[in-house]
Order: C-alpha cells, then sequence, then structure tokens
C-alpha cells in the first residue's frame, strides 16, 4: 500500500471518530429535553398494583388478574398464533344394535392415534379413565372421562362417495 492510501484511510477513520462523538453528543442532549410517555393497554377490570404495595398484599383474584396478560400472550410464540384445537382420542366406526332384549348394544369404537379398535358395550372401560355410558341408535354414543362426557358422532365417508366415475 502506497502512504497515500494509509494517509486516506486514517483521515477516514479520524472523520468517522469525530462524527460518531458528535451523534452520542447530539443524542445525549435530545434525550434530556424530550420526555416519552407510553400507552399501556390493560383489562378494564385490572387494577396494577402500584410501586409500594407488594404482590402478595394482593387478593387472591386480583393476583390472576394480573398475570392474565403474561398468561395469554406468550412472549415466546408468533403474533396470532392460536392455541391447537384437541384433536379427539377416539372415533365411532359404528353400533351393533340387538335383535333382542338379552343382548345389550354394542359400538365398534377406534382410538385415532394407535388404530386399535375396540367393541364395547354400556359400562365397559376403553381405557383407565374412560369408559362407554351410552349407545343411543346407530350415530352417537356417550363417553365419560373423570367425569366429563362427551359425545362420538359415527364417522361418515360420505364425501368420498359422491364422486362418480366413469370406465371408459
Amino acid at each position: 500500500m502506497s502512504t497515500q492510501h494509509i494517509k486516506r484511510i486514517g483521515i477516514g477513520l479520524a472523520a468517522g471518530v469525530v462524527l460518531a462523538i458528535l451523534f452520542s453528543l447530539y443524542t445525549a442532549t435530545l434525550s434530556e429535553n424530550t420526555t416519552i410517555t407510553v400507552n399501556t393497554q390493560t383489562h378494564p377490570k385490572v387494577r396494577t398494583p402500584t410501586r409500594n404495595e407488594d404482590l402478595e398484599t394482593l387478593k387472591p383474584f386480583q393476583q390472576s388478574d394480573f398475570y392474565r396478560t403474561i398468561i395469554d400472550n406468550n412472549l415466546f410464540r408468533p403474533l396470532g398464533w392460536t392455541p391447537p384445537r384437541p384433536i379427539e382420542p377416539y372415533r365411532l366406526i359404528g353400533t351393533l344394535l340387538p335383535r333382542s332384549d338379552t343382548t345389550p348394544p354394542k359400538a365398534i369404537i377406534q382410538t385415532t392415534a394407535g388404530q386399535k379398535t375396540y367393541i364395547v358395550s354400556i359400562g365397559e372401560p376403553l381405557d383407565a379413565e374412560t369408559e362407554v355410558v351410552s349407545i343411543e341408535g346407530n350415530q352417537q354414543v356417550t363417553l365419560s372421562t373423570n367425569g366429563q362426557q362427551r359425545t362420538l358422532h359415527r364417522f361418515s365417508e360420505r364425501f368420498l362417495i359422491s364422486c362418480r366415475y366413469r370406465m371408459v
């Protein structure tokens, strides 16, 4: 490298340092003269504790309201994220209705995860927590899991049958 290039690089570095110092002085004086106001949105019923008030002195419902925004809007998820819909662990394939009063109705139920098929009647368990409560006609079965009841409807494949193909 020639000495002219070294001089130009030195002048450029000196000018950059001078500009950086001037910019930092300008922003320091600018921030002293301005005040920044931040508008935060809170739930209308939420009361934000004052600086002197400790979180332990808040009543339990006030604590839950205070943290509700953090719980509802996880900081580590992308904007607009919605929780996934829960997937039903069982699918009703069909029912076997009795021809006499002595035989109970049976339901054919398949697990959605393991593709395991059960043939059960009323009162029989599917797993440790789930049992069959009722079998109603050919369309629905009611299951009870830890006291919470939900209804399974028969899996329909009509949309697959609606297309007609013509062989040429």
